[in-house]
């Protein structure tokens, strides 16, 4: 069975729908817990994954030294992209693929945090066939500024700053600033447990923030399935 590797940062960032979908497209998931010690993979094997996946997280992409592994792990998609090996980097890990590829990382004024629209700047196989503005869901402290060699996908506009929020590197590594992996029980876990945060953050606080969550979940869904169908096929990953 061909085996898609996903880097996990900690106990709340997980595959969740990225996942079901690839368990029901029959692949096997191989998660890799780099905060809990688990080995990244070794070079030689990247050959022989279908796909390579760096999830969010809670730590920042700034955080070496505390978090040594998120060095390595830079180094691990820099050889993925340049072996073009499928890969998608998801909100921290889009930002360790901006670095890299050689692009930049910095921290915000404030956290974006929300269900936003995306405008497409360009078109490619993975966002093929998307709604021209879909709402995304957001939660990050950091944006990013892409180099030449990055593909720009889509944007957005971010507290009045247009931002990247969809990028592609060499011809099958993808970063998405954005969560589409999000599910009922993943958003009712991140609210429970950073309550003050969305307090602070989000107009109004949790309550609206769940009602808009409730509205706009089944599309998320949707184009979390459209975006992993375009990667299967992007990616040839069912050739591998």
């Amino acid at each position: 069975m061909p085996t898609v590797c996903f880097l996990q940062h900690d106990d709340h960032d997980t595959p969740a729908l990225i996942g079901e979908y690839l368990r029901d497209a029959r692949f096997e998931l191989d998660v890799r817990r780099l905060d809990l010690g688990d080995p990244l993979p070794a070079a030689g094997e990247l050959g022989g994954l279908a796909a390579l996946v760096a999830l969010g997280g809670d730590l920042n992409v700034d955080d070496d030294t505390t978090h040594p592994f998120l060095a390595d792990e830079r180094e691990l998609l820099a050889q993925a992209i340049a072996r073009e090996v499928p890969t998608l980097g998801v909100c921290l890990g889009a930002q360790q693929l901006a670095l890299a590829g050689g692009g930049e990382v910095y921290r915000r004024e404030s956290l974006f945090l929300g269900w936003n629209p995306i405008e497409f700047a360009a078109r490619d196989a993975l966002v093929r066939g998307l709604h021209p503005r879909p709402l995304v869901f957001s939660w990050r402290d950091y944006a990013c500024r892409l180099p030449d060699a990055a593909l720009l996908l889509a944007e957005g506009d971010a507290g009045g700053r247009t931002e990247p929020q969809i990028f592609r590197f060499g011809e099958v590594a993808w970063g998405l600033m954005f969560h589409p992996e999000v599910d009922k029980p993943l958003l009712a876990d991140w609210f429970e447990r950073d309550a003050a945060v969305v307090e602070r953050a989000y107009p109004g606080g949790v309550k609206p923030l769940l009602e808009a969550s409730k509205r706009e979940l089944l599309r998320s869904a949707m184009l979390c399935g459209q975006l992993m169908g375009n990667f299967l096929a992007a990616g040839r990953l069912r050739e591998r």
